[in-house]
This record gives structure tokens, sequence and C-alpha cells, in this order.
């Protein structure tokens, strides 16, 4: 039972964040930017303080 849930929930995302992205391009790409940025800057700081 909790494995349908799971799997429920893991398709509404998907499918949320599809929606999204075809309904607000420009506002996807400005997050999609953000992220891996921030990413970037984590492994910078980490790999500078080591």
């Amino acid at each position: 039972m909790k494995k349908i849930v799971q799997t429920t929930l893991w398709v509404f995302i998907v499918v949320f964040c599809l929606y999204y992205i075809f309904t607000n391009p420009q506002g996807t790409a400005g997050i999609v930017r953000g992220f891996f940025t921030g990413i970037i800057d984590f492994v910078k700081a980490l790999g500078g303080h080591s």
C-alpha cells in the first residue's frame, strides 16, 4: 500500500514539473540556472575548504 502512495506521489511531482516547464519556460530556465549555480558554488566551497 505504501509503495502505491509513494509511486503516485512521484508521478504527480513529475507531471507537475513537466506542466510547469511547458507553461512557464522563462521561470523554469531561471530556476534551473539558479539550481545549477547553487550546486557549483556548493562544490567549489567544499573543494576550497578541505
